[in-house]
């Protein structure tokens, strides 16, 4: 995943670098609608520099990325904060485009207990998350996350 500051520059260093697909971040701790924001704001950026890049919303478009000699975006979270406590929010950013969630940062937040805290694994609310993401084709990413969570989110699949 990367957090940059996205540009035309850091694009650029994409192709020369000649990568495929990269999963780049649009919330870490932002709530539902700054997380709104940032894809918006992405978008446009995605728009704008269209000979570098395309966005990525299915395998096929990532395909397509390689043969235009493009870099595709997915877009991902750092955490499930944006879900807030809403399941029908999930669907709604994969009809955005976010491909990738990491279910926590570090810290507990609703979903489940992050690395740095004592791990009590998913929560109810955690699991109805990962069904849901199942159902809708996001990734579970387990990076940051304690190791119960990450169990639990493995056996929710």
């Amino acid at each position: 995943m990367i957090i940059a500051k996205w540009n035309r520059e850091l694009f650029e260093d994409m192709r020369k670098g000649g990568l495929t697909a990269a999963s780049c971040t649009v919330s870490v701790w932002e709530g539902f609608q700054a997380t709104i924001n940032n894809i918006a704001d992405t978008a446009k950026l995605m728009r704008e520099n269209d000979d570098l890049v395309r966005p990525v919303y299915t395998t096929e478009d990532i395909h397509k990325a390689k043969a235009e000699n493009k870099t595709g975006i997915i877009l991902s979270f750092q955490n499930a904060h944006a879900f807030e406590d809403q399941i029908g929010y999930v669907e709604i950013f994969k009809k955005l485009g976010v491909g990738i969630v990491q279910m926590c940062y570090n810290t507990q937040n609703l979903v489940g207990t992050g690395c740095y805290e004592r791990d009590g694994g998913l929560s109810g609310f955690g699991r109805e998350i990962v069904a849901e993401m199942n159902r809708v084709g996001i990734m579970c990413d387990l990076s940051h996350v304690g190791s119960k969570t990450s169990e639990e989110v493995i056996l929710e699949y």
